[in-house]
């Protein structure tokens, strides 16, 4: 038993060494208004991501995307595990006399690059000054800060409008507590087109748009937590025969983050969102195509999907170091001028998760998810097909 306690001390002290060790911060000598000139610090994220699917076919998928679900195959069970999520992140700040300050974020993973490949890509890129924020991090369509609390799934439940976006965006005080944001961004770079271009030659094809997407929100925000609406107008182009054409999409967003209870054990978030052709900022949906498609009755235009969605979560700490989360999401597609082929998708989230903090900077845990896409068809005809999994893994951050 002794010898057990010796390797267990010694295991936990290389950790808190290697914790130290990985850190590395640098500070300017040079100082302006009694603080550093320059500083940076460039940290990391390891997380250890293991999935087990028990029902439906999403094997594959490193996050539990739903929408993918194919409802008209079979079960496949399946054990995956990958360090594809692990992070690196680049801060730097630069003081200006005057107390002015200029902040840059460089932070990637290694989710890049088709067939599971363990690619580089770039997550956050931007530099902030004054009121202005400059390059791709979290859309202005959703909030930083609206994730639920220590979620194995990387992308959120399938209902949550959180997007990375290349953008301008502008943020200002109207109160002391009241913020608005306003913001021209455009869609990831991975990401080719927000709509399906189906097989034809007498059918619509891509075009570049020649708009950004512009967003207005409002912001309240108390101690401790916020709300926030938010609202967006998307002109998505296309093209058909030699012709450009474009269609108008629209969405309204509205959130709460707010924590309760003594000590801030009860974290509590809720958002629900409304819009057409707005798939592409739901974070866990984005990129399959599912803003749009050609009408049903007409190959030469574009129909936008309507689309309604939402998610609550519920993070509660039982002790200093375990907590656990419970989070429900939904979203509904109408699809009855589309050409998908059915009328209506209704895909379902929900789970939970225990976490145990082992170290300050070191997690542990395991999260069931259950999903079921459900397609509906002109009469009374149904597809349905559920599917479950657990994640597990750990989170070490240095």
């Amino acid at each position: 038993m002794n010898t057990l306690k010796t390797l267990a001390a010694a295991a936990l002290t290389m950790t808190t060494i290697g914790v130290n060790a990985q850190l590395l911060r640098y500070t300017s000598t040079d100082t302006v208004d009694g603080k550093p000139e320059c500083e940076a610090v460039l940290k990391g994220r390891l997380k250890f991501n293991g999935i087990y699917d028990i029902k439906g076919n999403l094997h594959g998928n490193s996050t539990f995307a739903v929408h993918s679900n194919d409802v008209t195959g079979p079960d496949r069970p399946g054990l995956w595990v990958d360090m594809r999520q692990s992070q690196i992140r680049f801060d730097g700040t630069r003081r200006f006399a005057g107390g002015h300050e200029i902040f840059a974020r460089l932070e990637g993973d290694f989710e890049g690059g088709p067939s599971n490949k363990s690619t580089f890509r770039i997550r956050h890129a931007f530099v902030q000054y004054k009121n202005f924020l400059i390059g791709q991090t979290w859309s202005t369509f959703g909030d930083a800060d609206m994730w639920p609390a220590a979620l194995f799934d990387w992308d959120g439940p399938t209902g949550m409008v959180e997007s990375r976006r290349p953008m301008i965006r502008y943020t200002g005080s109207l109160t002391s507590h009241l913020q608005t944001e306003l913001a021209a961004e455009v869609m990831e770079p991975r990401r080719l087109y927000d709509y399906t271009t189906p097989e034809g030659s007498n059918t619509i094809h891509y075009e570049p748009r020649r708009l950004p997407d512009l967003i207005a929100t409002l912001k309240y925000n108390f101690n401790p937590g916020f709300l926030k609406v938010a609202g967006i107008y998307r002109n998505i182009g296309y093209g058909y025969q030699d012709q450009y054409k474009s269609s108008d999409g629209y969405g309204v967003s509205a959130m709460a983050n707010i924590f309760m209870g003594r000590g801030k054990k009860d974290n509590f978030q809720f958002q629900f969102n409304y819009g057409k052709g707005i798939a592409d900022y739901f974070l866990s949906v984005g990129g399959s195509g599912l803003d749009g498609t050609t009408r049903r009755d007409n190959p030469a235009e574009l129909s936008l999907l309507p689309v309604n969605s939402g998610y609550t979560s519920y993070q509660h700490f039982w002790t200093k170091v375990f907590h656990t989360t419970a989070i429900a999401s939904y979203n509904s597609f109408n699809g009855e001028d589309a050409s998908f082929g059915w009328n209506n998708m209704r895909n379902l989230y929900a789970g939970g998760n225990m976490m145990f903090d082992v170290l300050p900077n070191f997690t542990v845990g395991a999260e069931f998810l259950w999903g079921k896409k459900t397609l509906k068809y002109q009469g009374d005809a149904e597809k349905s097909l559920p599917a479950s999994r657990v994640n597990f893994g750990f989170l070490f951050n240095f």
